[in-house]
């Protein structure tokens, strides 16, 4: 869940794995008194169970897109919404193979429209580490650099103010 910069004090977005199979999609209009919930809007069918999701809002489009990484069957998918009028989600895309466990996604400061970093566990031990570079126009995400060792089930990633311009940090629970 985030709180996104649609509406005048930003909407609260939340994306969930359906039991149904797929993703559902939530958001609370925080500009209402009685901060109404809209959804479920269910993306992604067509992979069948999803294991994990991750969600960003993104600097593409005006106020954002919605990013969405998600796991199922062991393989990461990429699936974004427009910024509207439309809201159409698009996807699913392939990105890895090989993952077990959570995903997690940021936007970070490299770059100059700022890449997207991506985190995941892998099903032989270890995480592995993908970037997408948004400057290049065909968006090309990186092969994976692989890190630590043995089962990690959950895990998380954020951009630090150490380091110019700022580390790529990590918690993994093992």
């Amino acid at each position: 869940m985030i709180q996104g910069k649609f509406g005048a004090k930003g909407n609260f977005e939340l994306v969930v794995p359906a039991a149904s199979g797929g993703i559902n999609h939530y958001w609370r209009n925080n500009d209402v008194a009685s901060l109404p919930w809209s959804g479920a809007t269910n993306f992604g069918a067509s992979l069948g169970h999803v294991d994990a999701v991750s969600l960003i809002q993104s600097n593409y489009g005006n106020p954002g897109n919605l990013e969405v990484m998600c796991v199922a069957g062991g393989n990461i998918y990429f699936f974004w919404r427009d910024s509207g009028p439309a809201f159409n989600w698009n996807g699913p895309f392939h990105i890895a193979s090989g993952v077990a466990g959570d995903v997690a996604l940021i936007q970070s400061r490299f770059g100059t429209k700022g890449n997207f970093e991506m985190v995941a566990p892998l099903a032989g031990g270890g995480v592995a580490h993908w970037w997408r570079n948004n400057d290049n126009p065909s968006m090309p995400w990186s092969a994976p650099t692989t890190f630590g060792s043995g089962h990690v089930d959950e895990i998380s990633l954020i951009e630090s103010n150490f380091g110019s311009p700022g580390n790529l940090e990590v918690v993994a629970r093992i």
